[in-house]
């Protein structure tokens, strides 16, 4: 079986390690010595760059499996958790859980990835409003929100955060990495 192992981190303050480990034993444990790693750091939910570029080789016939160490690290939406399953289930590519450990072929275990998904949405929006909600309160008690002022970094930030956004060029595209 042709094995591709996602993981993912928020930040470069993270490591991939523990992730990467647990995934290689879970395919040794199950004799699939087949597999490619395939590692991101990114924060946002919006675009990863590298797990749309494992999707794509999987729907193409290259994996017959995508391995993650939990499905919040690939998904934050369930709504795309469902998309992305259904188009890769359709062409034959399982997808696997390692942490949950849950049988996606089932009913029980799809709907479970589901329900997991949704509350990793639900946390990512909470966490959000939090946030909101911190910043206003300091701005109403009259404290500075953001760079200090005269701070020596200078470097213009987009809306979606820093860190994933050091391959990018002005216009928002990936810069070519070779």
């Amino acid at each position: 079986m042709k094995v591709a192992i996602y993981c993912r981190v928020s930040t470069k303050d993270q490591t991939l390690e523990q992730q990467t480990d647990t995934c290689v034993k879970f395919c040794e444990l199950k004799n699939w010595d087949d597999y490619q790693i395939f590692t991101e750091i990114k924060s946002s939910t919006k675009e990863r760059p590298v797990l749309i570029d494992v999707f794509k080789k999987a729907r193409r016939g290259s994996f017959d499996c995508v391995v993650v160490f939990r499905l919040d690290r690939a998904w934050r939406s369930s709504r795309q958790f469902i998309m992305d399953f259904d188009s890769l289930s359709s062409r034959g590519v399982q997808v696997i859980s390692v942490m949950e450990g849950l049988d996606p072929t089932t009913p029980i275990g799809k709907a479970m990835m589901t329900i997991l998904v949704a509350l990793a949405e639900l946390e990512r929006a909470n966490i959000s409003e939090a946030t909101k909600q911190r910043m206003q309160a300091l701005k109403n008690l009259g404290k500075h929100v953001g760079r200090p002022k005269g701070s020596a970094d200078k470097k213009k930030r987009s809306k979606s955060g820093y860190y994933g956004n050091q391959n990018r060029s002005k216009k928002g595209t990936l810069k070519n990495r070779h």
